[in-house]
Protein backbone atom coordinates (compact mmCIF):
# COMPACT_ATOMS: atom_id res chain seq x y z
CA UNK A 1 0.00 0.00 0.00
CA UNK A 2 1.44 3.32 -0.69
CA UNK A 3 1.55 5.46 2.38
CA UNK A 4 1.53 8.82 0.39
CA UNK A 5 -1.59 7.94 -1.10
CA UNK A 6 -3.39 7.30 2.13
CA UNK A 7 -1.67 10.47 3.53
CA UNK A 8 -3.81 12.28 0.74
CA UNK A 9 -6.87 10.85 1.17
CA UNK A 10 -7.18 11.49 4.82
CA UNK A 11 -6.26 14.99 4.29
CA UNK A 12 -9.22 15.04 1.66
CA UNK A 13 -11.68 13.10 4.06
CA UNK A 14 -10.90 15.79 7.02
CA UNK A 15 -12.29 18.71 4.95
CA UNK A 16 -15.64 16.61 4.83
CA UNK A 17 -15.96 15.98 8.92
CA UNK A 18 -18.43 17.93 10.21
CA UNK A 19 -18.50 18.39 14.41
CA UNK A 20 -22.04 19.80 15.77
CA UNK A 21 -21.41 21.91 18.51
CA UNK A 22 -22.16 20.27 22.35
CA UNK A 23 -25.52 22.14 23.38
CA UNK A 24 -24.42 22.61 27.29
CA UNK A 25 -28.33 22.76 28.14
CA UNK A 26 -28.86 19.60 27.27
CA UNK A 27 -25.59 18.16 28.86
CA UNK A 28 -26.82 18.91 32.47
CA UNK A 29 -29.24 21.17 34.27
CA UNK A 30 -30.51 21.98 37.60
CA UNK A 31 -33.21 19.91 39.49
CA UNK A 32 -33.20 22.61 42.24
CA UNK A 33 -36.89 23.96 42.03
CA UNK A 34 -38.10 27.49 40.98
CA UNK A 35 -38.52 30.11 43.77
CA UNK A 36 -41.41 31.80 44.31
CA UNK A 37 -42.37 34.52 46.51
CA UNK A 38 -43.35 32.45 50.11
CA UNK A 39 -47.41 33.32 49.95
CA UNK A 40 -49.71 30.61 50.66
CA UNK A 41 -51.44 29.93 47.20
CA UNK A 42 -52.80 27.70 45.79
CA UNK A 43 -50.35 25.36 43.52
CA UNK A 44 -51.56 22.68 40.90
CA UNK A 45 -49.70 19.02 41.80
CA UNK A 46 -47.60 16.90 39.18
CA UNK A 47 -49.93 14.33 37.14
CA UNK A 48 -48.74 11.29 38.00
CA UNK A 49 -47.59 8.57 35.57
CA UNK A 50 -50.19 5.85 35.24
CA UNK A 51 -49.19 2.12 36.67
CA UNK A 52 -50.36 -0.87 37.15
CA UNK A 53 -51.71 -2.30 40.24
CA UNK A 54 -49.14 -5.19 41.05
CA UNK A 55 -46.69 -1.64 40.95
CA UNK A 56 -48.03 0.68 43.21
CA UNK A 57 -45.92 -0.15 45.90
CA UNK A 58 -43.02 0.35 44.38
CA UNK A 59 -43.01 0.54 40.18
CA UNK A 60 -39.09 -0.45 40.67
CA UNK A 61 -39.16 -3.90 41.04
CA UNK A 62 -39.37 -6.10 37.96
CA UNK A 63 -39.72 -4.10 35.15
CA UNK A 64 -38.91 -0.52 35.35
CA UNK A 65 -41.47 2.38 34.70
CA UNK A 66 -40.64 5.81 34.64
CA UNK A 67 -42.43 7.80 36.84
CA UNK A 68 -42.45 11.05 38.79
CA UNK A 69 -41.47 9.26 42.20
CA UNK A 70 -38.71 8.58 44.04
CA UNK A 71 -35.96 8.02 41.92
CA UNK A 72 -35.34 4.06 41.63
CA UNK A 73 -32.35 2.50 43.47
CA UNK A 74 -31.66 6.19 45.52
CA UNK A 75 -30.17 4.37 48.17
CA UNK A 76 -27.09 2.71 45.73
CA UNK A 77 -26.74 5.79 43.41
CA UNK A 78 -25.74 8.35 46.59
CA UNK A 79 -23.91 5.75 48.44
CA UNK A 80 -21.86 4.62 45.35
CA UNK A 81 -21.75 8.75 44.20
CA UNK A 82 -20.24 9.59 47.52
CA UNK A 83 -17.62 6.80 47.19
CA UNK A 84 -17.06 8.29 43.89
CA UNK A 85 -16.88 11.87 44.91
CA UNK A 86 -14.16 10.72 47.63
CA UNK A 87 -12.10 7.89 46.23
CA UNK A 88 -12.25 9.09 42.22
CA UNK A 89 -13.28 12.80 41.44
CA UNK A 90 -11.92 13.99 44.12
CA UNK A 91 -9.62 12.00 45.08
CA UNK A 92 -6.08 14.18 44.90
CA UNK A 93 -8.33 17.62 47.03
CA UNK A 94 -9.08 14.83 49.92
CA UNK A 95 -5.12 14.01 50.34
CA UNK A 96 -4.98 13.72 54.38
CA UNK A 97 -8.35 14.78 54.79
CA UNK A 98 -10.80 12.89 56.98
CA UNK A 99 -12.93 10.59 54.86
CA UNK A 100 -16.78 10.94 55.54
CA UNK A 101 -18.66 7.24 56.21
CA UNK A 102 -21.02 6.99 52.55
CA UNK A 103 -23.34 4.97 54.68
CA UNK A 104 -23.60 6.80 57.69
CA UNK A 105 -24.34 9.63 55.30
CA UNK A 106 -27.24 7.65 53.74
CA UNK A 107 -28.72 6.91 57.18
CA UNK A 108 -29.37 10.51 58.57
CA UNK A 109 -30.77 11.61 54.72
CA UNK A 110 -32.78 8.34 55.13
CA UNK A 111 -34.31 9.19 58.52
CA UNK A 112 -35.05 12.64 57.38
CA UNK A 113 -37.32 11.67 54.65
CA UNK A 114 -38.68 8.07 54.64
CA UNK A 115 -41.62 7.50 56.23
CA UNK A 116 -42.42 11.11 56.37
CA UNK A 117 -45.05 13.39 54.49
CA UNK A 118 -43.10 15.72 51.33
CA UNK A 119 -45.63 18.62 53.04
CA UNK A 120 -43.84 18.02 56.79
CA UNK A 121 -40.69 19.11 55.83
CA UNK A 122 -38.93 22.41 56.58
CA UNK A 123 -35.56 24.45 56.30
CA UNK A 124 -34.42 22.41 59.43
CA UNK A 125 -35.21 18.67 57.92
CA UNK A 126 -31.76 17.97 56.33
CA UNK A 127 -29.42 19.74 58.95
CA UNK A 128 -27.86 16.83 60.18
CA UNK A 129 -26.88 15.82 56.77
CA UNK A 130 -25.63 18.81 55.45
CA UNK A 131 -23.63 19.00 58.98
CA UNK A 132 -22.08 15.85 58.23
CA UNK A 133 -21.43 16.00 54.87
CA UNK A 134 -19.67 19.57 55.20
CA UNK A 135 -18.25 18.85 58.56
CA UNK A 136 -14.60 21.07 57.85
CA UNK A 137 -15.24 22.49 54.51
CA UNK A 138 -13.89 26.19 53.65
CA UNK A 139 -14.00 27.24 50.41
CA UNK A 140 -11.57 29.52 49.79
CA UNK A 141 -11.47 32.16 46.71
CA UNK A 142 -13.32 29.48 44.89
CA UNK A 143 -16.98 29.84 45.94
CA UNK A 144 -19.15 30.33 42.44
CA UNK A 145 -22.85 31.20 42.75
CA UNK A 146 -25.09 31.08 39.42
CA UNK A 147 -28.51 32.28 38.33
CA UNK A 148 -29.94 31.68 35.08
CA UNK A 149 -26.54 29.98 33.95
CA UNK A 150 -26.17 26.57 35.36
CA UNK A 151 -24.53 24.90 32.19
CA UNK A 152 -22.43 27.44 31.55
CA UNK A 153 -21.07 27.81 35.29
CA UNK A 154 -20.40 23.98 35.67
CA UNK A 155 -18.65 23.86 32.70
CA UNK A 156 -16.17 26.46 33.77
CA UNK A 157 -15.95 25.29 37.67
CA UNK A 158 -14.60 21.82 36.01
CA UNK A 159 -16.45 19.77 38.60
CA UNK A 160 -14.84 21.62 41.61
CA UNK A 161 -11.28 21.78 39.63
CA UNK A 162 -11.34 25.82 38.63
CA UNK A 163 -14.04 26.91 41.03
CA UNK A 164 -16.79 25.40 43.62
CA UNK A 165 -20.34 25.64 42.88
CA UNK A 166 -22.91 24.23 45.29
CA UNK A 167 -22.94 20.91 43.16
CA UNK A 168 -19.48 20.57 43.64
CA UNK A 169 -19.91 19.66 47.25
CA UNK A 170 -20.19 16.29 48.67
CA UNK A 171 -23.93 16.77 50.07
CA UNK A 172 -25.25 18.45 46.99
CA UNK A 173 -23.14 15.71 44.46
CA UNK A 174 -24.96 12.73 46.24
CA UNK A 175 -28.30 13.72 45.30
CA UNK A 176 -27.99 16.63 42.09
CA UNK A 177 -30.49 15.22 39.10
CA UNK A 178 -32.03 13.14 41.73
CA UNK A 179 -35.82 12.84 43.05
CA UNK A 180 -37.14 11.86 46.14
CA UNK A 181 -39.97 12.20 48.86
CA UNK A 182 -41.71 10.28 51.59
CA UNK A 183 -44.43 8.57 52.07
CA UNK A 184 -46.41 7.71 55.44
CA UNK A 185 -47.76 4.52 56.48
CA UNK A 186 -46.45 2.91 53.50
CA UNK A 187 -44.31 -0.50 53.91
CA UNK A 188 -40.98 1.38 51.56
CA UNK A 189 -41.37 4.62 53.31
CA UNK A 190 -40.63 6.65 49.71
CA UNK A 191 -43.25 7.29 47.38
CA UNK A 192 -42.10 5.91 43.78
CA UNK A 193 -45.13 7.20 42.15
CA UNK A 194 -45.30 10.79 42.21
CA UNK A 195 -43.52 13.09 44.68
CA UNK A 196 -45.89 16.77 45.00
CA UNK A 197 -42.76 19.05 44.07
CA UNK A 198 -45.26 22.13 45.65
CA UNK A 199 -46.85 22.15 49.36
CA UNK A 200 -49.47 24.83 49.23
CA UNK A 201 -50.22 24.16 53.27
CA UNK A 202 -46.15 24.45 53.72
CA UNK A 203 -44.54 26.33 50.90
CA UNK A 204 -41.11 25.59 52.98
CA UNK A 205 -41.32 22.14 52.05
CA UNK A 206 -40.10 23.12 48.25
CA UNK A 207 -37.39 24.82 49.79
CA UNK A 208 -36.73 22.37 52.56
CA UNK A 209 -33.30 20.66 50.61
CA UNK A 210 -32.14 23.07 48.30
CA UNK A 211 -32.54 26.36 50.30
CA UNK A 212 -30.65 24.76 53.11
CA UNK A 213 -27.99 23.78 50.78
CA UNK A 214 -27.66 26.92 49.22
CA UNK A 215 -27.92 28.63 52.88
CA UNK A 216 -25.23 26.55 54.12
CA UNK A 217 -22.79 26.56 50.51
CA UNK A 218 -23.02 30.56 51.20
CA UNK A 219 -21.82 30.25 54.76
CA UNK A 220 -18.75 27.86 53.38
CA UNK A 221 -16.83 30.53 51.13
CA UNK A 222 -14.06 32.50 51.98
CA UNK A 223 -12.17 35.44 50.67
CA UNK A 224 -13.70 36.44 47.27
CA UNK A 225 -16.75 34.55 45.44
CA UNK A 226 -17.89 34.73 42.19
CA UNK A 227 -21.23 35.22 41.00
CA UNK A 228 -22.64 34.40 37.20
CA UNK A 229 -25.40 35.80 36.22
CA UNK A 230 -27.45 35.69 32.55
CA UNK A 231 -27.73 39.26 31.23
CA UNK A 232 -29.96 38.13 28.22
CA UNK A 233 -32.68 36.75 30.36
CA UNK A 234 -35.76 36.10 27.96
CA UNK A 235 -38.75 38.02 28.15
CA UNK A 236 -36.44 40.97 29.37
CA UNK A 237 -36.41 39.39 32.73
CA UNK A 238 -33.98 41.04 35.27
CA UNK A 239 -30.28 39.52 35.86
CA UNK A 240 -31.00 39.93 39.47
CA UNK A 241 -34.40 39.38 40.50
CA UNK A 242 -35.07 39.57 44.24
CA UNK A 243 -36.81 35.94 44.75
CA UNK A 244 -33.38 34.54 43.32
CA UNK A 245 -31.97 31.67 45.48
CA UNK A 246 -28.69 34.04 45.49
CA UNK A 247 -31.05 36.50 46.98
CA UNK A 248 -32.80 34.66 49.39
CA UNK A 249 -30.30 31.84 50.67
CA UNK A 250 -26.94 33.01 49.79
CA UNK A 251 -26.24 36.88 49.65
CA UNK A 252 -27.78 37.17 53.23
CA UNK A 253 -25.57 34.07 54.90
CA UNK A 254 -21.98 35.52 53.26
CA UNK A 255 -20.00 35.52 56.65
CA UNK A 256 -19.24 38.76 57.01
CA UNK A 257 -16.95 39.20 60.11
CA UNK A 258 -14.25 36.44 61.87
CA UNK A 259 -11.70 34.70 60.02
CA UNK A 260 -13.87 32.71 57.55
CA UNK A 261 -15.52 35.76 56.02
CA UNK A 262 -16.44 36.97 52.37
CA UNK A 263 -14.40 39.98 51.36
CA UNK A 264 -15.45 40.50 47.79
CA UNK A 265 -18.34 40.02 45.45
CA UNK A 266 -17.35 39.34 41.68
CA UNK A 267 -20.08 39.79 39.42
CA UNK A 268 -19.90 38.23 35.95
CA UNK A 269 -22.38 38.89 33.31
CA UNK A 270 -23.01 36.68 30.21
CA UNK A 271 -24.57 37.78 27.41
CA UNK A 272 -26.18 35.03 24.81
CA UNK A 273 -24.56 35.22 21.41
CA UNK A 274 -27.42 36.18 19.40
CA UNK A 275 -29.31 37.42 21.68
CA UNK A 276 -29.85 40.66 23.07
CA UNK A 277 -28.05 42.38 25.72
CA UNK A 278 -31.01 42.86 28.27
CA UNK A 279 -28.85 45.01 30.76
CA UNK A 280 -24.65 45.14 31.65
CA UNK A 281 -23.18 45.79 34.56
CA UNK A 282 -23.75 49.08 36.43
CA UNK A 283 -27.41 48.91 34.99
CA UNK A 284 -30.67 48.07 36.26
CA UNK A 285 -31.05 45.36 38.45
CA UNK A 286 -26.91 44.99 38.69
CA UNK A 287 -27.19 48.24 39.86
CA UNK A 288 -29.52 47.42 42.81
CA UNK A 289 -26.86 44.26 43.39
CA UNK A 290 -24.25 46.75 43.75
CA UNK A 291 -26.07 48.57 46.23
CA UNK A 292 -26.91 45.64 48.27
CA UNK A 293 -23.75 43.86 48.16
CA UNK A 294 -21.94 47.28 49.55
CA UNK A 295 -24.58 47.30 52.17
CA UNK A 296 -23.43 44.06 53.41
CA UNK A 297 -20.17 45.66 54.04
CA UNK A 298 -18.54 43.58 50.64
CA UNK A 299 -16.47 44.60 47.91
CA UNK A 300 -17.60 44.65 44.78
CA UNK A 301 -16.73 44.46 40.86
CA UNK A 302 -18.70 43.39 37.70
CA UNK A 303 -17.46 42.64 34.33
CA UNK A 304 -19.58 41.64 31.08
CA UNK A 305 -18.53 39.04 29.07
CA UNK A 306 -15.19 37.88 30.76
CA UNK A 307 -13.03 36.14 27.15
CA UNK A 308 -12.57 32.80 29.30
CA UNK A 309 -16.59 32.46 29.41
CA UNK A 310 -16.98 33.69 25.22
CA UNK A 311 -15.39 30.69 23.99
CA UNK A 312 -17.51 28.44 26.16
CA UNK A 313 -21.00 30.21 25.17
CA UNK A 314 -19.82 29.95 21.55
CA UNK A 315 -19.20 25.92 21.87
CA UNK A 316 -23.20 26.09 22.72
CA UNK A 317 -24.46 28.42 19.87
CA UNK A 318 -21.49 28.00 17.26
CA UNK A 319 -23.15 29.24 14.40
CA UNK A 320 -23.74 32.34 15.90
CA UNK A 321 -22.67 35.61 13.94
CA UNK A 322 -19.93 36.90 17.01
CA UNK A 323 -18.68 32.87 16.84
CA UNK A 324 -18.26 32.50 13.51
CA UNK A 325 -16.56 35.69 13.16
CA UNK A 326 -14.26 33.69 16.34
CA UNK A 327 -14.32 30.41 14.34
CA UNK A 328 -12.27 32.62 11.21
CA UNK A 329 -9.85 34.13 13.65
CA UNK A 330 -8.90 30.98 15.44
CA UNK A 331 -8.61 28.85 11.75
CA UNK A 332 -6.53 31.54 10.22
CA UNK A 333 -4.28 31.29 13.60
CA UNK A 334 -3.84 27.61 14.19
CA UNK A 335 -3.42 27.13 10.43
CA UNK A 336 -0.25 29.54 10.84
CA UNK A 337 0.62 27.12 13.90
CA UNK A 338 0.25 23.86 11.90
CA UNK A 339 1.89 24.85 8.74
CA UNK A 340 3.21 28.00 9.07
CA UNK A 341 7.22 28.82 9.14
CA UNK A 342 9.72 29.41 11.50
CA UNK A 343 10.10 33.17 10.39
CA UNK A 344 6.55 33.99 10.37
CA UNK A 345 6.31 33.92 14.86
CA UNK A 346 5.95 37.88 14.50
CA UNK A 347 3.34 37.86 11.86
CA UNK A 348 1.22 35.14 14.00
CA UNK A 349 1.92 36.93 17.33
CA UNK A 350 0.51 40.04 15.44
CA UNK A 351 -2.07 38.72 13.81
CA UNK A 352 -3.34 36.95 17.13
CA UNK A 353 -3.20 40.52 18.98
CA UNK A 354 -4.83 42.00 16.21
CA UNK A 355 -7.52 38.99 15.97
CA UNK A 356 -8.54 39.14 19.68
CA UNK A 357 -8.70 43.06 19.61
CA UNK A 358 -10.94 43.12 16.90
CA UNK A 359 -13.73 40.18 18.11
CA UNK A 360 -13.46 41.94 21.51
CA UNK A 361 -14.62 45.20 20.20
CA UNK A 362 -16.83 43.75 17.84
CA UNK A 363 -18.92 42.23 20.69
CA UNK A 364 -18.74 45.12 22.81
CA UNK A 365 -20.54 47.26 19.66
CA UNK A 366 -22.83 44.52 19.40
CA UNK A 367 -23.87 44.67 23.21
CA UNK A 368 -24.30 48.14 22.91
CA UNK A 369 -26.27 48.14 19.93
CA UNK A 370 -28.34 45.33 21.14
Amino acid sequence: MNVNSVTSFNKTQSKDIHLEAPHLSDKIRSNRPRLKPLANVNRSRTTPTIVTNQNVFNPCNGTYIKTNGTTCGLKEIMIGRCHDYQYVKHSLFLTNQSIKNCTKLYEVFESAVRYKSYCNMNMSTYERYFDLALDGVHVINRAMFWSGTYAITHTYSGNGRNYVTLEDTLAAAMVDGLIWCGKENDTEGFDFVSCPYTCKSNQWADLAFWGLASKTFAQLAVGEIYVVLNGSQAHGKSAFRNNSFFSSFELPNLRRNGTYRVTKVNTLVLHSPDEIAVEKCGEKSLLDLEKLVRSHGFDYACKDDPEELILIMCSDKWEARECQIAREVLRQTWNIKLYGKSNSNRNSLSLIVFSCLFFIQYYSLKIISG
